[in-house]
């Protein structure tokens, strides 16, 4: 009884690790072989504001040759402060068409650039002039996280934090940074200028 007991668990040892090789061979080759559906989600990959921003605008110049970038965004769920830092998957852009008057919303997510909605407007919003806003959020990020941002995330491991890039009252780019726990309603916000990183309000 003990041998037949001794097979037993050598042959069940054998037959997982052998499923285990099975596995790892499929994550590793599935796709190559064609045994991953061809509709399957793609893997999601950090993409910098400026890498993204040149998909977007190519999109956009193809819809319209005149147009101009109005804000970008993106968003964090369920966020570290490492992983904060780190970078976003995705971005959100608007421009505007002066020649249509016309909208475009375009993200950039998974290697791709796409317009999600175009709309027709009356007032033309405020363009976004280049500046220093091109090298990324990182530093503004770290200037959200000293005033509260760290203490907050920690506190907080539920939130959402958005970022978001506009035009401001005076005619500068301004990051606004929000970070909301909808759980207890949780609310930390902050403008900062894109230019010399001076928090604006708090």
């Amino acid at each position: 009884m003990a041998n037949v007991s001794k097979r037993f668990w050598l042959l069940a040892l054998v037959g997982f690790g052998v499923a285990c090789l099975l596995l790892l061979g499929y994550l590793l080759w599935g796709e190559v072989l064609g045994l991953v559906p061809a509709d399957a989600p793609p893997t999601q990959v950090l993409i910098a504001l400026w890498d993204a921003y040149g998909q977007a605008r190519a999109v956009a110049q193809a819809e319209a040759e005149d147009a101009q970038l109005v804000s970008a965004s993106t968003q964090w769920q369920e966020v570290s402060e490492q992983a904060l830092l780190v970078g976003a998957n995705n971005w959100s852009f608007t421009f505007y068409s002066p020649a249509s008057s016309n909208v475009l919303d375009i993200v950039v997510s998974g290697g791709a650039a796409r317009v999600v909605n175009q709309t027709r407007v009356w007032v033309a919003p405020k363009a976004l002039a280049e500046g220093a806003w091109q090298e990324g959020p990182r530093d503004v990020l770290l200037v959200f996280l000293a005033y509260g941002g760290s203490v907050f995330l920690d506190e907080h491991p539920q939130a959402i934090v958005d970022l978001h890039l506009a035009e401001g009252d005076e005619g500068n780019p301004v990051w606004s940074i929000v970070a909301l726990d909808a759980g207890d309603r949780g609310l930390l916000a902050l403008l900062v200028d894109a230019e010399t990183r001076q928090v604006l309000s708090d």
